[in-house]
């Protein structure tokens, strides 16, 4: 069985081709030499990953080869075939690399055949052998197991170019990409390792960006198979098998116009061996408080000098450590294991007590455990999540008028949940699998606080038990039946079930049911339906009633700025929502060979009895809810209710557009476009990711190095439009509907900005990155309500970021660099580069007390310096 290994060479030849031309120092393993003791050996089948084949695919190959071996006469001996080396896209290497690789394959080809048993070994036609050994192709390691394909995917270069330190990092980067419009928030995407769910997003935020091999950003309809409400997308990130580092980064922020300068420093450790994973961080930060005089805020006339005394931003300082351990428990049974601890303190300027500074002090700690258990029984697999997490808030507060005495508040909350999820076929089918996954969920909250203020004593005990259960059923309509594409494309429905129980708030269901459609390559369709229940949260329900004095309020009534008194807390006789949501979505990659997309999403949302934080204080609020108000004989506000409430209903409607380029910088040979590239910062990380690599060096300035330069360089751009085209909330039955995109408003910023634009491009090579965001929100007005100063207007407003970095190894010296030098990188950042903030007046021209842009914005433009060094 030894000459039959041989025609197997091309599966790894192929891989490996396309790695070693990719860069100027590429390496891969090379194949083992078979044993020199003459004994008979057994071929080593492998991937074109460097793994062992699956044993079902592997026996197949091995029924194959033994077919060819029983059509030969006896005693004949096998013919030498023929090697052909090809890259990763099919076609042939470069000369240089495949007398390099022949080189080092020579000794593995078996001795040459009689001329009249075989055709010339020098001879460009097929091999004797006419049966083609055929491995079919799996999913990519860490790949999710779906239906619906990724509306992007970026590889190692794309994630370079980014100039982003860790995951977390590159996630806030690509903000605009995996915002969903179909959530109750500005909730952050489901984030997958791996094509596994993590107890919680913290345990893998600081893996560096450099570990990272691709990331995929999936639809909202994806998260239903991991047992989540289909409102966040799914960031799928898959990691090297085998990766270590140490990085260690500092940096300081300085705000242009003078103020709090900020410090950050952060150092972790990483080791990735296949399924086992070893972290460890720490991390600290220190900020200076803001005072209201270093901004010019505009003070009551009565009190000038108060801005010496009221803090715009507190002093804030932090630190935390992590840890994660990862591994097989079992042969099959993956496990990790995660911590963490933060503490931080906050402290801030109330104003005066005659000559007594008037101070708050908060100070938090947070403690967190999280496990996870993953695994594979036959088709199905299966994982359990469990975390413990628990915080304590402290509040000191100096009290006016009564010595030195403090009102204190103190809370502790403790949460405790477990999750399992099993997912596989439940029947083949002609067009593919008819899957589903069941979930099953239990949750325990308990909050505690104690407020003590003037004399009271105020204590609070709340708890909250869930019991969760969930179903999703994917069922392939179109697909490849028998091996032959169905003309009509791919076709499949999903639909899902999902019922929670809560202890404070009753029984929730939500169900739904969408369909996938890709008719043909590059175009891809979803279209769904949900109807979701929602509960008010713990806080909202039962919070303790607070009756806090001397809160300054901005009446847009009278226009004006008063001194009240708030009550605040939870409402018990709050209302669970209910959520119906159409969407429809189209995903188009109209060029095979070109990284452009284009995707665009309706949504359409009605929500019945939507919970909502108390609005601000304008006339229309105050006709549906006057019993939350009290006025003076003269009208001037005196108290509000502001607990949460109910309103009746409220109505969206948003369309939301983007495309997506992105390309190398200059040509690329054709042979290395498709090549697996793994960007390493030094030889003898190659050699020790790779022992037994041959290395392939292009000298600078030849084609093949001008290429390698060109295929890791990266010019790429992302524009997004957010277009509300209605927005209307009914605050109660019977009352004028409040329209937020034309004159409404329910929260301190104004009504709905009808066009939201977000706009992100880049360049990077050699070492040398920029990358220019910006941000446009179209204008806003709260409307004239009889008063002089008519309506209150809100502009415009465009932020523009801009981000500079260089691998200054990889642009100065390269190889030659000195040890200190390489794995560095040095950033430079401008948050808002124009210095532009929010600009509200009314009809007069004036800026009222309470919209001063510094309150708004107190930072304005900022810049930020960065050194990172990763070993």
């Amino acid at each position: 069985m030894k000459a039959p290994a041989t025609p197997l060479l091309g599966l790894w030849v192929c891989t490996l081709a396309g790695a070693l031309a990719a860069q100027p120092i590429r390496a891969s393993d090379a194949l083992s030499a078979p044993p020199s003791d003459g004994a008979p050996s057994k071929p080593v089948i492998m991937g074109g990953d460097g793994k062992s084949l699956p044993p079902e695919l592997l026996r197949q190959i091995e029924e194959q080869l033994k077919a060819e071996a029983e059509k030969r006469p006896d005693g004949a001996e096998p013919s030498t075939p023929q090697i052909r080396i090809l890259g990763a896209d099919g076609k042939p290497v470069p000369p240089e690399v495949a007398r390099r690789l022949q080189e080092q394959l020579k000794d593995l080809v078996p001795p040459a055949a009689d001329k009249d048993s075989g055709p010339d070994q020098t001879s460009p036609k097929e091999p004797v052998d006419k049966q083609p050994i055929v491995v079919s192709s799996q999913r990519p390691r860490g790949a999710i197991d779906s239906d619906i394909p990724p509306e992007r995917t970026f590889n190692q270069l794309d994630i370079r170019a980014l100039g982003a330190e860790n995951i977390a990092a590159v996630l806030d980067t690509i903000g605009s990409q995996t915002a969903s419009n179909r959530g109750r928030g500005d909730s952050a995407p489901v984030t997958l390792l791996n094509g596994r769910r993590v107890a919680d997003f913290a345990e893998i935020a600081r893996i560096p960006a450099e570990a990272i091999e691709r990331m995929e950003i999936f639809p909202e309809e994806v998260a239903l198979q991991y047992g989540f409400r289909a409102d966040q997308k799914v960031v799928n990130i898959v990691t090297f098998p085998n990766f270590r580092s140490r990085v260690g980064q500092a940096s300081a922020l300085v705000p242009g116009e003078g103020g709090p300068d900020s410090w950050i420093a952060n150092a972790d450790y990483l080791k990735l061996a296949g399924d086992t994973r070893i972290a460890l961080g720490a991390s600290y930060s220190r900020a200076d408080q803001l005072l209201e005089s270093q901004r010019d805020i505009r003070q009551f006339a009565a009190a000038p000098d108060l801005g010496t005394a009221r803090t715009l931003l507190p002093e804030t300082e932090s630190f935390g450590v992590n840890g994660v351990v990862s591994g097989h428990v079992l042969s099959d049974v993956a496990a990790t294991l995660n911590g963490r601890i933060d503490v931080s303190r906050n402290d801030s300027l109330l104003g005066t007590d005659g000559a007594r500074l008037l101070q708050r002090e908060s100070d938090r700690s947070l403690v967190h455990v999280g496990t996870t258990f993953s695994g594979r029984s036959g088709r199905w697999q299966w994982s359990a999540l469990g975390n413990f997490d628990r915080s304590k808030t402290e509040i000191q507060t100096d009290r006016a008028g009564i010595g030195n005495r403090r009102d204190a508040a103190r809370s502790t909350d403790t949460l405790t949940n477990v999750d399992l999820l099993a997912s596989g076929p439940l029947a083949t089918l002609p067009a593919g699998p008819f899957t589903a996954s069941l979930r099953l969920g239990a949750e325990f909250r308990d909050f505690s606080s104690r407020a003590e203020f003037a004399g009271n004593d105020v204590r609070s005990d709340l708890a909250r038990d869930r019991g969760a259960a969930q179903i999703n059923l994917g069922l392939p309509l179109l697909g490849d039946a028998g091996g032959k594409a169905s003309p009509l494309g791919h076709l499949a429905l999903n639909g899902n079930a999902a019922f929670e129980r809560l202890s404070d708030a009753g029984s929730l269901w939500t169900y739904g049911f969408g369909l996938n459609w890709s008719p043909a390559k590059g175009i891809d369709l979803v279209a769904s339906v949900t109807r979701e229940e929602g509960a008010p949260s713990l806080e909202q329900l039962g919070g303790p009633v607070l009756v806090t004095p001397n809160v300054r309020t901005f009446d847009f009534a009278r226009r004006e700025v008063v001194d009240l008194t708030r009550i605040s807390g939870g409402n018990a006789a709050l209302r669970n929502d209910d959520r119906q949501l159409v969407r429809f979505g189209l995903n188009l990659r109209p060029l095979a060979s070109t990284d452009l997309t284009f995707s665009i999403d309706y949504v359409r949302t009605r929500i019945d009895d939507p919970i909502a934080a108390f609005p601000i204080v304008t006339p229309q609020v105050e006709a549906a809810f006057p019993e939350r108000f009290a006025r003076s004989a003269t009208g001037q506000l005196l108290r509000i209710d502001s607990r949460p409430i109910n309103f009746a209903a409220a109505h969206q409607q948003q369309l939301r557009w983007g495309v997506n380029f992105t390309r190398p910088l200059g040509e690329v040979p054709e042979f290395m476009r498709n090549a697996q590239v793994r960007v390493v910062t030094s030889e003898a990380e190659a050699r020790r990711l790779f022992p037994n690599a041959e290395m392939v060096r292009a000298q600078p300035g030849s084609a093949t190095f001008q290429g390698a330069s060109n295929l890791t360089s990266r010019f790429f751009v992302s524009l997004y439009h957010n277009w509300y085209l209605e927005d209307e909330i009914v605050l109660r039955p019977g009352v004028p509907v409040l329209n937020l995109l034309e004159d409404g408003a329910v929260d301190f910023l104004g009504g709905r900005r009808r066009h939201e634009i977000d706009l992100q491009a880049g360049v990077f090579k050699r070492g040398l990155g920029a990358r220019l965001s910006a941000s446009w929100r179209s204008g806003t007005r709260i409307a004239e309500t009889g008063t002089v100063a008519g309506d209150l207007r809100f502009n415009d407003l465009a932020v523009v970021n801009l981000a500079l970095f260089a691998n200054l190894a990889e642009r100065f010296g390269g190889e030659t660099a000195p040890r200190w030098l390489k794995g560095m990188r040095a950033s430079i950042g401008i948050t808002n580069l124009f210095n532009t903030r929010p600009q509200v007046r009314d009809a007069a021209g004036t800026v009222p007390l309470s919209y001063q842009s510094a309150y708004l914005d107190p930072l304005g433009r900022v810049f930020s310096f960065s050194l990172r060094k990763l070993l």
